[in-house]
């Protein structure tokens, strides 16, 4: 009887033990471990062994702890892993959850948000939706044994994560960049590591410049929903009183708007000086689209002096566009904005109309390509002219037996002008009939692993302008740049109001040899051949005469790394005009980029000085993490550099220097001369790493 009354003992005390256990996996609160002991005296729970504690949305992972019911407190004194949903990893020595005000707290921590930035602190208090850390230091840079001091870190009195909004948010704190303190702040606000965007203060940069002075410019970024945003800028340096900028970016499902200005604020008595620009397309469906392109600029030399484009020339432009696969259909307006002459008043074009198609016929294997165009020029003191132009041409091609290729074209190029000027008869119609024959003799040669094919090339042209003997309109662009691709083109001459008339023949030879994986060359000798003297190029263009300029050219391609090309253009008697010869090397930590134009002056044609200009670029990756540019471009017969640039770049995971330097010698309207220094440093975007591919292997995974 004794022993039954002892075990009945037993059995009841296990009982209460399961209810008091049961009691602890309330809702959100559970606690789990290989020994769990109740003390009924103290009313206190003690686990050991792998403890685990489910608390809300926060895990904690120990190896012993103690629940005091009565007040409802667990403290851990050894060491304690936690988890939240949140993406947060933390690592302490001590802590106390209170289960009551459903808070943790833990000393000496150290913790990994998102596994991207790293915290550690004296004291860490989750209280609801905030994790706050205090006397903390935080930075995303990697911290191992290899690499103990990060490249920069924010050392802030307290520090508050909150799981709601998304942010972090720093109090009295200190920037540090490589153990040095840089910048102390009262209150800093940055989104929380994994978010791609948010609005606030961009990384500022620095500027030095002969034109501008000395002082900074200062971006802030703001979100427009998920689709745009707006970036507004101020710049002040020591010559400059305030230059605003501002770019508005918008994503559509199918296209996309930027709308970008800068302007100096009005002074008394002065007009506005900056630029506006637009720039945007719109997909309507697969085959269709608008597109806008357009700047607008107050003074000529803004661009330039303010270093946000060299060009001297821009064009302004809204166009519809429809493609498919025989047909296309482009209507733009047009105008051009030039910066050489500000006097210089540039015509509208309005209306741009151009259609193209083109059939082939199966049976005769005939190809037909049609174009036709609409086209209306207007300038403000009323003058232009409005064109209509149709071309039309037939091609049919042949290949013998013997390998010999036979092409055969007919074209008719026709143009109705209807001028502005009341003074002259006011309408002009041109009539350009064409008929060429081209032939080509390839031959080929393979062995091993070589192969080569030697090429005749020949086109038999006839041109004629059966129009009246009348001026022509002589707005239409006559400039043609001799090389290998205008050797071969049936009309060398891109406008309309005035062509190429005569027997001539475009003669050429071409040289294909390749080395399988080693190397490969290609040469090509021309030439064009009259009957009759021609006056219908531009003095320089080196095509008049019964016979044109020589043109030689080459590329060179060594081991896939090795680009040489070269373009030379000889006299009649082989006497070097111009020549443009570039070099570009790739290896797999650097690139050079090299080209020298040379061009010999002949007043005959107009150029009277000679000319002879390198450019040298070159990118090295110097380090693991540093990178360096070189910019070269040097006038060789004054021997002088026109300008010359240098950069350098240091880059890990969580900082990114840039620091550029800049020489322009040189003088014009449009880019005065100006010596000018650019340091940019970005902080690794908290919320995002450089190297995105790599995860901290130091701290918490």
């Amino acid at each position: 009887v004794k022993m039954i009354f002892k075990n009945i003992k037993k059995i009841f005390v296990i009982i209460i033990m399961f209810l008091t256990i049961r009691e602890l996996q309330a809702q959100d609160f559970s606690i789990e471990a290989e020994t769990l002991v109740y003390n009924r005296g103290t009313n206190i729970f003690s686990a050991k062994g792998n403890v685990k504690i489910y608390f809300a949305d926060v895990t904690i992972n120990t190896e012993s702890l103690t629940f005091n019911r009565n007040s409802e407190r667990i403290e851990v004194n050894s060491k304690i892993f936690i988890k939240t949903k949140q993406g947060a990893r933390i690592l302490g020595s001590i802590a106390e959850i209170n289960k009551k005000t459903r808070t943790t707290l833990a000393k000496n921590v150290k913790a990994l948000i998102e596994e991207k930035f790293q915290i550690a602190s004296e004291e860490m208090k989750i209280e609801g939706e905030n994790t706050i850390f205090k006397k903390a230091i935080g930075t995303p840079c990697e911290i191992c044994v290899s690499n103990p001091q990060p490249s920069w870190v924010l050392k802030s009195e307290r520090l508050v994560h909150n799981n709601e909004t998304k942010k972090l948010h720093f109090y009295n704190t200190w920037l540090e960049i490589f153990g040095f303190p840089i910048i102390y702040t009262p209150y800093l606000q940055t989104p929380e590591p994994g978010v791609t965007r948010a609005s606030g203060l961009l990384a500022p940069s620095f500027i030095s410049s002969d034109l501008l002075g000395t002082g900074f410019r200062q971006p802030m970024f703001i979100t427009l929903g998920n689709s745009a945003d707006f970036t507004f800028s101020v710049v002040k340096t020591s010559k400059i009183n305030l230059l605003i900028e501002s770019q508005y970016r918008k994503i559509f499902n199918l296209g996309h708007l930027t709308l970008e200005t800068a302007f100096l604020p009005l002074d008394v008595n002065e007009s506005v000086k900056g630029f506006f620009k637009i720039n945007g397309s719109r997909r309507i469906d697969q085959t269709t689209s608008l597109n806008i392109d357009t700047t607008l600029i107050s003074d000529t030399s803004f661009l330039g002096k303010y270093g946000y484009d060299e060009r001297d020339r821009f064009l302004n432009l809204i166009s519809y566009e429809k493609f498919d696969h025989s047909s296309s259909l482009q209507a733009s307006i047009l105008y051009h904005t030039s910066l050489r002459d500000r006097n210089t008043v540039e015509p509208l074009v309005l209306p741009d109309l151009r259609y193209r198609t083109y059939k082939k016929f199966k049976k005769t294997g005939i190809l037909l390509r049609e174009k036709y165009s609409l086209v209306g020029v207007s300038r403000r003191e009323g003058t232009g002219y409005s064109r209509l132009s149709a071309d039309f041409e037939l091609s049919k091609r042949w290949q013998m037996q013997n390998g010999i290729i036979i092409r055969g074209i007919g074209n008719m190029l026709t143009a109705a002008y209807l001028e502005n000027k009341s003074t002259t008869n006011g309408y002009l119609f041109k009539l350009y009939p064409l008929g060429a024959l081209e032939l080509k003799y390839p031959l080929f040669r393979a062995k091993n692993e070589r192969s080569e094919v030697l090429m005749p090339v020949a086109q038999i042209v006839y041109s004629t302008d059966t129009s009246s003997a009348t001026n022509p309109i002589d707005e239409d662009s006559s400039t043609t740049e001799f090389d290998s691709t205008t050797l071969f083109k049936l009309r060398k001459i891109p406008g309309i109001d005035r062509q190429e008339k005569g027997l001539r023949l475009n003669a050429g030879l071409q040289y294909f040899y390749e080395h399988k994986n080693n190397y490969k060359y290609n040469i090509s000798i021309g030439q064009v051949y009259r009957n009759k003297n021609s006056e219908d190029f531009l003095l320089s263009s080196g095509l008049n005469g019964y016979e044109s300029d020589i043109l030689l050219s080459g590329n060179i391609n060594f081991l896939k790394n090795l680009e040489i090309a070269s373009k030379q253009v000889y006299s009649k008697n082989f006497t070097l005009k111009r020549s443009d010869t570039s070099l570009k090397l790739t290896k797999t930590r650097y690139q050079v980029q090299t080209g020298l134009t040379n061009l010999v002056s002949d007043p005959s044609e107009g150029t009277s000085a000679h000319l002879k200009e390198l450019t040298l670029n070159l990118n090295s990756s110097l380090t693991k993490n540093w990178s360096g540019t070189l910019g070269l471009r040097r006038n060789l017969v004054n021997n002088e550099d026109v300008n010359a640039s240098m950069g350098f770049n240091f880059r890990n995971e969580c900082i990114d220097i840039d620091l550029s330097l800049s020489r322009r010698n040189t003088t014009s309207n449009l880019l005065p001369k100006d010596s000018r220094i650019d340091l940019v440093v970005n902080f690794g975007n908290i919320g995002s790493k450089y190297y995105k591919t790599k995860f901290s292997k130091c701290v918490i995974k």
